[in-house]
């Protein structure tokens, strides 16, 4: 055989066995290939999905952080600051009623004991008209005491929901509020779902906590929400009935509202609302950046695969 004769023999085996390692790479990426991209878009769903729970139960533990601050914002009023001006308009009481005590009581007596000192009957006359003026004019002059005062900041419903408004300017996404089937100031007010929400804590005593979805007019929104419950007799102050209530608090809501509440009664809800978009923003910034690392892993071990079958069949074919 001539030296052409076995180069063209060798050309055609060489081409014989590119042409077998060819299609056997070919068959090996028509199975391979499609798995790699099912094992993407799965991983993709599940990756999507599980980050998806992960930022709502974030978003969601911040919101119940959020409401144990407001619950200590209500505690603190509730233990402090509405004790403390209770004793402070006890002190103006006591102090009204000792000055009385010394107009009606002891100035008419002082005033006796001058004239029992004075010792000519015309003096001691004058001074006994004199002392009754002051003592006709100190009786007819009016002696209406303040009530007790009233301030809506010393109430646990308008504490906390101010206190949070303050916190939402640097958190504007989270709102909050305490609704009530029937609170004192109309803006406390449930709305249908809301009250939906208080209904199932009033049905469920037990139960300490509701969150879920609802669609909004600005889109899908979670929220979660905490029974408020009558736990402190001095809330039925206010509550129980408008003649036991602070008189400038009826005067400012009227006696329509805000009453009849009894203890240990569930009235409302505390409600923190959060724009779904928030969590899913938060998971579609981590999906992309795991399905990016995701990506060129398999793109990695595909271009590996591919390099080992070519040696693999190669080395196979040449034998």
């Amino acid at each position: 055989m001539g030296l052409e004769a076995r180069q063209n023999q060798l050309f055609a085996t060489c081409v014989a066995c590119f042409t077998r390692t060819f299609k056997l790479l070919i068959f090996l990426n028509l199975v391979f290939i499609p798995v790699l991209v099912l094992s993407f878009f799965g991983a993709a769903y599940i990756v999507r999905r599980q980050l998806q729970e992960n930022a709502e139960q974030q978003v969601l533990e911040n919101s119940r952080v959020m409401m144990q601050t407001a619950r200590a914002s209500r505690l603190y009023t509730t233990k402090q600051i509405a004790p403390l001006l209770d004793h402070e308009q006890s002190r103006v009481d006591k102090a009204n009623n000792n000055v009385f005590q010394i107009l009606d009581m002891q100035l008419p007596a002082a005033l006796q004991k001058a004239i029992d000192g004075v010792p000519r009957p015309k003096d001691k006359q004058v001074i006994e008209n004199v002392r009754q003026q002051i003592i006709d004019g100190v009786r007819e002059a009016p002696r209406d005491l303040p009530g007790l005062e009233f301030s809506p900041q010393s109430i646990p419903f308008y504490a906390s929901t101010e206190n949070f408004n303050y916190f939402r300017n640097q958190y504007p996404d989270y709102s909050y509020k305490e609704a009530a089937l029937n609170p004192t100031d109309l803006r406390d007010r449930t709305v249908d779902w809301e009250a939906d929400v208080v209904n199932i804590f009033r049905n469920d005593p037990g139960r300490t906590e509701v969150t879920g979805h609802r669609e909004t007019p600005d889109g899908a929104s979670l929220y979660f929400c905490a029974p408020i419950r009558v736990d402190d007799a001095s809330c039925l102050t206010c509550h129980s009935t408008p003649e036991t209530a602070p008189v400038e608090m009826v005067k400012i809501y009227g006696t329509a509202n805000g009453f009849g509440w009894k203890l240990n009664d569930v009235i409302g809800a505390q409600i923190v609302s959060i724009p779904a978009k928030l969590a899913d923003a938060s998971a579609e910034r981590a999906v992309k950046a795991i399905l990016l690392w995701l990506g060129g892993i398999l793109g990695f071990v595909l271009i590996a695969a591919n390099i080992l079958g070519l040696l693999f069949f190669g080395r196979s074919s040449s034998r």
